[in-house]
This record gives C-alpha cells, structure tokens and sequence, in this order.
C-alpha cells in the first residue's frame, strides 16, 4: 500500500515559466518538460544550476522537481538537502523533500518534512494529502481522514490526494464515499498510466462488487487482457450490477487465464452455484481441490458449497466478507507486478 500511495509526486505548485535570458539550455528544459522527458530536464536544470555557481535556486528547485517526476528521487533529495541548507524551512522545498523521502521508502523522515512545511504554511494542499495519506497507513484513520479531507478541499483536481481519501474511507467501511473518492481519482484521465492501472486494481480490491469497478478496471483488461484478478473482479463487479452475460463470461475468462488461480476458480464456481449450474461448480471445485493448495487456499475454494442432493446451497460464497457477489473467501491473490501494473 504506501507504494501504492507514494507513486509519482508531481509538485504542481511548481510551473514552467521561461526565463527572459540568453541561455538556450532554458528552452530546451522547459520543452523537455512539455514532452515529458523529465530526465533529460533535470540534466539541463542541473548544469544550468552548477553553472550560476548554485545561486539560481530556482534551477535547483526545478531540477529537483524533474528529478523526481523522472522516478530518480535519489538525485532530487541530493539537490533538496542542498538547496534546504541555503534556504532553510522553505516548504515548498521540504514538500518536496518529503515525496523523496517518501519515494525512498523512509517515511518518518518524510512525514517530519511534511509537518514542517505545514508548520510554515498549513494550507498546502499536497502535504496535506500526503500527511493523511502517511496517517492513514499507520492506521491513525481520524486524524489522517481530517488531512486527506482539507487536502482535497483545497484541491481537489489532485488524484493522489482523491485516491487516498477513497483508501481512508473503505479503511473506516465508508464504502459510498471510498467509491466517490475512486471515481474522482479515476475520471477524465487522458491517458492512463502504469500506476494508475495498479490502483484501479486497488480500489476494486478495497470495494469488492461494486458495479462501478467495472468501468475502472477496463482500462487494465485493455492494456493486459489476460489478467487474471482483473478479469474475475471486472465479471463480479459485472454481475453486481445486473449484468449477467457480461460478468460470468468475465469469469470464466479468468478462470480459463490461469487454471491454477484458486481466487478466480473460487470466484467462478461461486457464480456457477448462483447461476444454479452446480455441476459445472463442482468441476471447478473439484479442479481446484486437486491443487497443491496452501492452508488458505484450501479453505477459501472449501467455503465455496455445492448443496447435497435435496439439501440447501447453503451459503454458496463461503461466507465472503464484502456481500453475496464480492470476494472470494479468504482474500484476493498476490499477483505479481508486470510494468507497474499487477498481473497474476
């Protein structure tokens, strides 16, 4: 989760305005910004900040910005350490300092450079964001859903600071306002980036069967078609909102992906049994029951009942935490991570 949290801090307080000056190399930075090539920003900003002799602290500021927009939060927290030793408390500069600590798997290092920004300015909206977002995951709920909310107030365009409002509620079993907070995160992306096909995954994890999943996982069956988890979570959020053909063909797509996926075998017979197709269930149990199954495994395709001649279901989802259509007993699996991306 904090990886799922943390992703790619992206300072908007920081914009591109260009420098009345002779120097070319301005230029060139801000339209290697404008393309995206953020690594080959810093490198102009870098030589241009060594240049002015370290007095152009916006060339600083801006190097560290490109620095870790390019995924290198190592090279920005050199420059922020720098650049906070000649400005100290600047919180422009210790927000930014707190996403590379963060990024570098330190987060009590970051959280004192967020508190510090706040403590200089308390209306920031990113810190903010991020506090809650460091509250939330040390299960501090109240005090991190209080950040994350004033944060998304001020800004409410940031889809980080959305995602993780939507991960505080479904943590507190606000599930309504967690998928308001997801679908605000999620809307109106231009184009969809390997991390946020990961938390899109996330948010269908958090929510279960919600009918909205669906719209949020298709990007990811787009990019990765044969995604196990994707598929079985996209036909039972499917199925949760009524639609049927869609949600059991979802199904046994996931479960024809990976035959050996306990999850999505569970997921499928379960529909199955629902569907009153219970011979085609007890295939798929008795498929599942003939793997080298762990504990957990094991229990969670045995929650999945196929009723006694004459006799009743029972409780045909095995008891799952989310409703009659959510996850599978006994959890999601672990997939693995392909290109940002979760695929089992």
């Amino acid at each position: 989760m904090p990886a799922l949290m943390a992703g790619v801090c992206l300072l908007q307080c920081v914009s591109c305005v260009t420098t009345e000056v002779d120097d070319p190399r301005l230029v060139r930075a801000e339209a290697y910004e404008r393309v995206g090539s953020w690594s080959e920003a810093a490198g102009l900003w870098t030589q241009i900040y060594f240049d002015s002799g370290l007095r152009d602290l916006e060339a600083g500021r801006l190097a560290a910005r490109a620095s870790l927009v390019a995924g290198r939060p190592d090279d920005a927290l050199v420059r922020l350490d720098d650049l906070l030793a000649r400005t100290p408390g600047d919180p422009q500069l210790l927000e930014m300092r707190g996403c590379a600590r963060e990024e570098l798997g330190r987060p009590e290092a970051a959280r004192a450079d967020y508190e510090a920004a706040l403590a200089a300015d308390p209306d920031l909206p990113r810190t903010l964001s991020r506090l809650g977002a460091l509250d939330v995951a040390d299960g501090n709920l109240d005090q991190g859903l209080d950040r994350l909310v004033r944060g998304v107030g001020l800004d409410p365009s940031d889809r980080d600071a959305q995602f993780g409002l939507g991960v505080a509620w479904a943590s507190t079993g606000q599930m309504k306002l967690a998928a308001e907070a997801f679908g605000a995160a999620f809307r109106g992306e231009e184009s969809v980036a390997a991390s946020s096909l990961g938390r899109r995954l996330e948010a269908a994890r958090l929510l279960g069967s919600d009918p909205r999943c669906a719209d949020w996982l298709a990007p990811l069956l787009r990019a990765y078609p044969q995604h196990t988890e994707a598929l079985w979570r996209t036909g039972q959020s499917e199925l949760a909102g009524g639609r049927r053909v869609d949600g059991m063909a979802h199904l046994a797509r996931a479960a024809e992906s990976d035959p050996g996926d306990v999850p999505a075998l569970a997921a499928y017979a379960a529909a199955l049994l629902l569907e009153g197709r219970d011979g085609d269930a007890e295939a798929i149990i008795e498929h599942a029951l003939g793997l080298n199954l762990t504990e957990a495994e094991a229990a969670l395709i045995g929650g999945v009942r196929v009723p006694s001649a004459g006799g009743s279901t029972g409780d045909s989802t095995g008891g799952s935490t989310e409703d009659s259509a959510g996850d599978p007993p006994g959890g999601a699996s672990q997939p693995e991570t392909v290109d940002g991306a979760e695929r089992r």
